[in-house]
């Protein structure tokens, strides 16, 4: 999903992508070759991929191989992120509703935040 979004990009998390490759070019690109690491090893084969422009598309690949390694960076989801808590720490728990509410005011937020936060204190 990482390199899908890497090449076709993703607009809410504001990812660009490569310009002119849309999510069918980029499934076609990772259908045809394995990775964006197997692309970038064979760009003079992408001429060959069954996708409109294709002619052209090693070319936008290469131009924007730098952008298309940090978009894949970005697009990782990292799982490996320590802790330092005990479980007990980790349990659901009501919340803190002065802390959220001095948050919810130095951020600007309105009512509908703190009618939710209220609404899941009063499920405790």
């Amino acid at each position: 999903m990482a390199d899908f979004l890497a090449l076709a990009g993703d607009s809410v998390d504001n990812i660009p992508g490569v310009p002119g490759v849309g999510k069918k070019t980029a499934m076609k690109l990772l259908q045809h070759f394995e990775s964006v690491d197997d692309i970038y090893l064979n760009l003079s084969r992408v001429a060959k991929v069954p996708v409109r422009g294709a002619a052209t598309l090693g070319d936008k690949l290469a131009l924007h191989k730098a952008d298309v390694h940090l978009c894949r960076r970005l697009t990782r989801i990292h799982n490996q992120v320590p802790i330092d808590a005990s479980p007990a720490v980790l349990q659901r728990q009501a919340p803190d509703l002065d802390s959220l509410h001095a948050l919810y005011d130095d951020a600007g937020f309105g009512s509908m935040l703190r009618r939710q936060a209220q609404r899941i204190s009063d499920s405790f």
